[in-house]
């Protein structure tokens, strides 16, 4: 059974989330794999999260730890490690797939960017897709500013380009026949930049951006 980090052990690491610790500032992969319990540990492919990247590591290869960091590792029942990028910089895993939601956790990649795979030319990853590792030659990760974003307004999700956008141009997204001779507009927002929330009104623009939300009434003038 997997020995469970100890508050006396001075280094601390997990495997799947689950607490474990040592007092041997250097151990090696198996030594890793048999205190969480992945044994054989032939039979694991074992992955330490760290700085951003995703990388192997092997059953004989050493590693340090840090007293008060807590070293992260992830296990997958392989005997395959699949090499993909992510913004130029090189990773491993151990599955033929891997999460959209994995790779900006582990990549600490902000979550108003978009990825986007070189193989699928400007094509958008999900935010709760995955990547396929399995295919021919090594995929290409990158992230960016997305050019859409997803917003509601009245309720509905609506994808719109990620730009400011006027008062009448979110007025006609709630009401594609607005009539602003003849009817008024009322437009409240909330979850705006930085959390902002209020009124857009006549002559203002408003930067939309990803989960923001718009409520729009029509009123007659008369």
């Amino acid at each position: 059974m997997a020995d469970m980090a100890r508050s006396h052990d001075k280094f601390q690491f997990t495997v799947d989330g689950a607490p474990h610790g040592t007092n041997d500032e250097t151990i090696d992969g198996s030594q890793i794999r048999e205190t969480a319990g992945l044994t054989p540990a032939s039979d694991f492919v074992l992955i330490q999260i760290d700085g951003g990247i995703a990388f192997s590591i092997g059953i004989e290869r050493d590693v340090t730890f840090e007293r008060g960091k807590v070293s992260t590792f992830l296990s997958f029942r392989s005997d395959r490690i699949y090499n993909f990028t992510v913004n130029e910089r090189g990773w491993e895993w151990g599955a033929p797939a891997i999460l959209a939601a994995d790779i900006f956790r582990h990549g600490g990649i902000d979550d108003g960017l978009e990825l986007i795979l070189d193989s699928a030319g400007d094509t958008p990853v999900a935010p709760d897709g995955e990547v396929r590792l399995d295919g021919e030659g090594v995929e290409r990760i990158r992230s960016r500013e997305p050019k859409t974003v997803t917003i509601k307004v009245n309720g509905r999700s609506r994808t719109v380009e990620k730009k400011p956008h006027s008062y009448r141009e979110i007025a006609k997204i709630a009401y594609p026949d607005a009539d602003f001779e003849n009817f008024n507009y009322t437009i409240t927002y909330l979850h705006g930049v930085h959390g902002a929330e209020g009124d857009l009104v006549e002559g203002e623009t408003i930067q939309v951006r990803k989960g923001m939300v718009f409520n729009v009434r029509r009123s007659d003038k008369s």
